[in-house]
């Protein structure tokens, strides 16, 4: 209850619902009605994995939330240490935090992190929390010209993890 009246304090033009994606086992809020999407790539040992994910824009942002299950929490700190490289490829990344997320699996890969466009390009910025649990690894990211930080942080900080 807390959750929901601090939520409507901070970002009234968003429109905050709980979602339970089937199959990612964890629940958070989203800004507005997502939309489901799942493609297969190659996992560990070249083994193919369903990534899923759930993503909808809201006032200039575009919220998302992507999950697979890699089958071996073994390889998830190195899935997600190439989840951090990829996006810095294409942008600057910026300030590092940790990640509050009650529940995930604790990892030094485990973390949540800042990135704005490289000079030349245009206007944008993105903010990627990458965590795992069991084999189960997540990806939440915001992406905007200008991100909308106190959604971030009712984003991130909405996830509820299995025994979290």
């Amino acid at each position: 209850m807390l959750l929901s009246v601090l939520v409507a304090g901070c970002s009234p033009a968003l429109n905050w619902r709980k979602v339970n994606p089937d199959g990612a086992q964890l629940a958070l809020m989203f800004p507005c009605k997502p939309e489901r999407e799942e493609r297969t790539q190659p996992g560990p040992g070249g083994q193919p994995v369903a990534v899923r994910s759930l993503s909808c824009k809201a006032r200039g942002g575009q919220y998302s939330l992507t999950w697979t299950d890699l089958g071996d929490a073994g390889a998830t700190s190195a899935a997600m240490r190439r989840m951090h490289e990829g996006i810095a490829r294409q942008m600057a990344p910026q300030a590092s935090a940790p990640l509050g997320v009650r529940g995930a699996a604790p990892d030094p890969e485990a973390f949540q992190q800042a990135f704005d466009a490289r000079p030349g390009q245009p206007a944008q910025q993105v903010r990627q929390a990458v965590f795992s649990q069991g084999g189960r690894l997540y990806q939440l990211l915001v992406q905007a010209e200008r991100v909308d930080l106190e959604a971030w942080d009712v984003f991130l900080g909405s996830v509820q993890l299995p025994g979290g």
